[in-house]
């Protein structure tokens, strides 16, 4: 049974797998509101993923990036094979509920939400079954254990607006009930209000118990005890609410109590949630929310071990997160998506959180930054008081004085340098990251440079010459490059053939100190920053990002900043697809597996059209991140490609 719900999770999951399925599944003509999730779901929800319209993310999925470029005319006959790949890996567990994947897939046509909730306390037992138990040491132990578990258990709740007169999900319910009575489950009926909740109980094992009610096409689905049956109560009351107000404010937000106040009347829940619309004026077409602390502390109590773990949780500062949510909003015609993370973080940040320790920076690239990168990342830190939080953390479970014995006194003995007095002092808290894109196709195929801002490069200079005098020669071996000298290490081989192979550096390039992983990109690095190629300060994708990316800030200073390539990314794994060696994998992983083989097959058919002709279809993206009293605030852009 369970193993059912999962089933119909992971085909909901694929709603826009392939664009020319998608189509199959048009918006509805149907213009009815469901009540939003979180109006319905209780205000102690641990987790929750909800879309607002699944009709809007398949008609949107054809003017996205990855959607036009799996419906190039050249890409068709790929993507037709995988889905029927899919098709036959799922036609198992489809026969089992009686649907197709075509038909699952098609389920939800409106809001679609997903909650992970407190379970509901253990039910009272008769005076006959505590009667009946054995009293042994044993047995109580045994029943303690299973009390405590029970106390702290977790359930779920999905709800999918299915539309009405959906014969897909009628078919799917109906097989449900089916499997329940095959499974010995016992069936009871409750009515709330005009609600009709239908309770499938197992007479076997843990007492499972699985909930579930259908109004006008609005499925719920309740994984634990009185979860559905909570649901349907507020969902009673609303629509009780909606047809008295006339036009008065909601009665329920005037006499919620802490048993029935909602997810959407929990401060936590509203704080991170406003801050997580942005400047955009519309709905999200999908939202989340964590508690982790909350999710924490009831994994602990579960445990059994809380008077050893809790001391240490609190030591952390984990219960200072009140929570973490965002959300992603469709883009007009410049931009194709927004997304909003925020972290909601109780003052004063200590313990862990004195190490989260972001500073605002300028975050232009610098002039050695070349164009063709295919990322670049700046962030800002204060190495100094982040480096001096870690020692009290690990001092104070590890004892005092292990943190300087495992890094101050082994650089000391090593190099003789300080940490503490020598290098982070140094340190302006401006760190660089640049990636590119290097053949052939691989896991390790993005080449990087990560670059540290240094105050003085003189004085820079003097700690990297220490560090060579006691440094074995095959670690640091000095060559000059384009007047340039870089310390290369010794090359180690891969035994996987066609792996790139790391020519690990470090230099002084003015004021930065540059590690690096390829001699490729270091000399792309020693180009730009000569003036002879372009750099990326100049290109025009960067300028129109950072411009767009400028009124998602609202005035903020960033201590984070990221430009990416998109076309890069989906390159490797493009290419990655229909290689030799990754068809060799995916066979030897698959063993004797018929699915693997045919995906083997299909990697090594000779007609991929060429990437130059799909990465049109992409554009560039931007992470920003920028710190505030009350938390810290990240987000993201991408833009649809100049055609």
């Amino acid at each position: 049974m369970i193993t059912t719900v999962a089933c119909l999770l992971l085909a909901i999951g694929s709603i826009a797998l392939a664009p020319e399925v998608a189509a199959q599944s048009s918006p509805t003509e149907d213009s009815r509101t469901t009540v939003p999730a979180p109006r319905l779901l209780p205000s102690g929800t641990l987790a929750y993923l909800r879309v607002d319209n699944v009709n809007d993310i398949r008609a949107d999925w054809g003017g996205s990036s990855l959607g036009k470029m799996l419906d190039d005319p050249k890409m068709r006959p790929f993507v037709s094979d995988i889905y029927q790949i899919l098709n036959d890996l799922f036609d198992k567990p489809g026969k089992e509920m009686g649907l197709t994947l075509d038909e699952l897939r098609s389920l939800p046509q409106g809001q679609l939400a997903i909650a992970l909730l407190e379970g509901p306390p253990p039910e009272e037992k008769t005076d006959e079954k505590k009667a009946d138990e054995e009293e042994d040491d044993d047995a109580i132990a045994r029943r303690l254990r299973d009390k405590r578990r029970q106390q702290n258990s977790f359930a779920v709740a999905i709800m999918i607006d299915a539309g009405p007169n959906n014969q897909a999900m009628e078919t799917l319910v109906g097989r449900l009930m089916e499997l329940a009575e095959k499974n010995r489950f016992i069936v009871q009926n409750e009515q709330i209000g005009s609600i009709e909740l239908t309770r499938l109980v197992r007479q076997r094992g843990n007492g499972d118990v699985i909930e579930w009610f259908e109004q006008d096409g609005f499925y719920v689905i309740g994984l634990g005890r009185t979860i559905a049956q909570s649901i349907a109560k507020k969902l009673n009351d609303e629509q009780r609410d909606t047809s008295q107000s006339s036009g008065r404010s909601r009665r329920s937000a005037t006499t919620s109590s802490p048993e029935t106040e909602t997810l959407a009347q929990n401060a936590d829940f509203v704080a991170v949630m406003s801050r997580s619309i942005g400047a955009e004026a519309e709905i999200p077409q999908i939202t989340f929310f964590v508690n982790p602390y909350g999710i924490v502390k009831r994994i602990i109590a579960r445990s059994g071990s809380a008077f050893f773990i809790a001391p240490i949780v609190q030591d952390l500062g984990i219960e200072k997160i009140r929570g973490i949510g965002g959300s992603v909003f469709r883009g007009g015609e410049i931009i194709e998506s927004v997304g909003h993370m925020h972290v909601l973080i109780d003052p004063p940040r200590d313990g862990f959180f004195g190490v989260l320790r972001p500073e605002d920076i300028e975050v232009s690239p610098p002039t050695w930054v070349p164009a063709d990168a295919a990322s670049f990342t700046c962030v800002g830190w204060d190495i100094e008081t982040a480096f001096k939080n870690i020692a009290k953390i690990v001092n104070r479970f590890a004892g005092e004085g292990s943190f300087e014995k495992n890094t101050e006194k082994p650089a000391k003995e090593r190099f003789d340098v300080s940490l503490k007095e020598e290098v982070f002092p140094l340190m302006t808290g401006r760190a660089v990251t640049i990636q590119r894109y290097q053949l052939p196709a691989n896991w390790n195929s993005m080449a990087r440079v990560i670059a540290i801002e240094v105050k003085d490069a003189k004085e820079a200079d003097k700690l990297l010459e220490k560090v060579k005098a006691k440094a074995p020669p095959a670690r640091m071996k000095p060559e000059v490059l384009r007047g340039k000298t870089v310390y290369f290490s010794e090359q180690r081989q891969f035994e996987q053939p066609g792996v790139r192979v790391p020519e690990n550096s470090v230099m002084l390039l003015d004021n930065w100190l540059l590690f690096s992983d390829s001699r490729e990109v270091l000399l792309q690095v020693l180009r730009a920053e000569a003036g002879e190629i372009d750099r990326l300060a100049d290109d025009e994708d960067y300028v129109l990002l950072t411009s767009e990316l400028g009124a998602k800030l609202e005035g903020e200073t960033p201590f984070l900043f990221q430009f990416n390539r998109d076309a890069e990314s989906y390159r490797i794994l493009y290419e990655m697809a229909n290689s030799e060696e990754t068809a060799q994998s995916v066979e030897k992983r698959g063993g004797e597996n018929p699915i693997a083989g045919r995906v083997a097959e299909l990697m090594r058919r000779n007609d991929w059209p060429e990437w130059e002709d799909l990465e049109k279809y992409f554009s560039v993206s931007g992470i920003f991140g920028y710190d505030e009293p009350g938390g810290i605030h990240i987000g993201s852009l991408n833009l649809r490609p100049i055609e």
